[in-house]
């Protein structure tokens, strides 16, 4: 009898349970047999399951972006499911792999960039090389480091949904005008942006009142120390070699210079004065009390909505002499088939007309504000010259990283994030730290790679 067999004995059931608490923990275990055992198997034929990790807001527009699909696809019809992934954390991927392992996967999973590689490492996604190749697709239609996110051992795993611009750098022209800067001229270099750090960073009574800019803010200690190690000029991972390389000397000089600010303007201070920050109509940039900070692409909506009135501009990150000017990278939302879809080429239709067709490209661009990944997009035309947009069609027009393509980046972004909280707070130094972050995924990659 087959793992995936509607109807199994209560004996083989049991057996299976056991297995997955050993695998996954206990806590696959109602996953498990809910979808194993509860999801119909008897699903309309034309019906396309969607497994999607947004909720709020982002529902109601990705629900808008299913409606168009099936306004111009009929009769096939999306039916989407919020099930959170894990992005940046294997925990939150569990409801889909025991899908997997009970036969019942959704026909279509989204899957942050970051993830691609090691979840096609660990047999979780379906290859999509054949159906690129009749759908006429080419490596050259995407960014580049879009494609190379979807790309792993030799093959393609998922198609980019969004590609995000990492980042503009954005400044408070109110900040800068109060610290009597010219508040039409951002910092253009380090040095530049350490003086002018310095201009708008103001205490009253003791107290931090205004920051200028928190290095490490940027979405994560690990997403912070890739925008700033790139800036400074350094390389991640060797790919060639499947070499970890966090210790680069020039990484190490960004950490330093990023927590050069933590010991400089005292951490604890820092920290007291962002405890009152968290919702998004709290965002320091936004309520003026910080000057300085990178920028996401959907910050443009979020500051439209809860800052109207904020007065500020949007220009390339600064660099050090001997940097990368124009420095950014590429993150986002992929989609891919599941191992064992059960309507594999309506999902894979979906996925072409999202990522891969200018209509849906189009839909996703005037829908969702995000950038597809697919360059010929009409959407670019639409933005090119847009006043804020403009910027990102530049940024990403540029960008030559992504994430390190391997299947332990989960685990790299973990150490990168523990070397960057180990030299805030003064229990390394950032060589010391980034010496371990190296070693440790070196050996958790060389571990996963030996049992391929």
């Amino acid at each position: 009898m087959k793992f995936g067999q509607k109807s199994a004995p209560a004996l083989f059931i049991l057996f299976v349970g056991v297995g997955i608490i050993a695998v996954l923990g206990p806590g696959a275990v109602a996953d498990y047999f809910i979808t194993r055992l509860f999801v119909s198997s008897t699903l309309p034929s034309n019906e396309v399951v969607v497994w999607h990790p947004w909720g709020a807001q982002n529902k109601e527009q990705i629900e808008e972006l299913f409606r168009e699909f099936n306004r111009t696809h009929s009769p096939l019809k999306v039916k989407s499911v919020f099930a959170s992934n894990g992005a940046g954390g294997a925990g939150g991927s569990q409801k889909f792999f025991t899908s997997i392992a009970a036969g019942k996967t959704p026909d279509v999973i989204f899957v942050d960039s970051s993830q691609v590689a090691e979840w096609a490492f660990q047999g979780a996604l379906e290859p999509l090389d054949e159906r690129i190749a009749a759908a006429g697709i080419r490596m050259d239609d995407f960014f580049k480091p879009a494609w190379k996110s979807c790309a792993y051992d030799g093959r393609v795993w998922a198609l980019t949904y969004c590609a995000d611009p990492n980042f503009a750098f954005a400044w408070n022209k109110d900040v800068f005008a109060r610290a009597g800067l010219d508040p039409e001229q951002p910092p253009r270099s380090i040095d530049e942006l350490d003086r002018m750090n310095d201009r708008i960073t103001a205490s009253v009574n003791g107290k931090l009142r205004t920051l200028g800019l928190i290095p490490w803010g940027q979405f994560g200690g690990a997403n912070s120390i890739f925008t700033w190690g790139w800036v400074f000029g350094g390389d991640f991972y060797d790919e060639a070699n499947h070499r970890i390389t966090a210790n680069d000397p020039r990484i190490v000089r960004a950490l330093e210079w990023m927590c050069s600010y933590a010991s400089k303007y005292d951490i604890t201070r820092i920290n007291s004065l962002t405890a009152g920050f968290g919702s998004l109509d709290r965002n320091p940039f936004y309520i003026g009390e910080m000057g300085m900070t990178c920028f996401h692409i959907f910050q443009i909506s979020d500051a439209g909505m809860y800052a109207p009135k904020l007065n500020y501009g949007l220009a390339p990150i600064p660099y050090p002499q001997g940097g990368e000017p124009n420095s950014s990278w590429i993150g986002g939302w992929c989609m891919g088939l599941p191992k064992g879809s059960r309507r594999a080429e309506a999902g894979w239709e979906l996925i072409r007309w999202i990522c891969a067709d200018p209509e849906g490209t189009l839909a996703v661009g005037k829908i969702m504000s995000l950038f597809p990944g697919y360059r010929k997009s009409p959407y670019f035309d639409i933005v090119r010259n847009d006043p804020r947009y403009g910027i990102y069609v530049s940024i990403i027009d540029q960008s030559k990283h992504q994430r390190p393509v391997m299947p332990a980046v989960d685990y790299y972004m973990g150490a990168l994030d523990r070397a960057v909280q180990f030299v805030l707070y003064g229990q390394k130094n950032a060589k010391q730290a980034l010496d371990d972050a190296t070693f440790e995924t070196q050996r958790e990659l060389d571990f996963k790679l030996a049992g391929k």
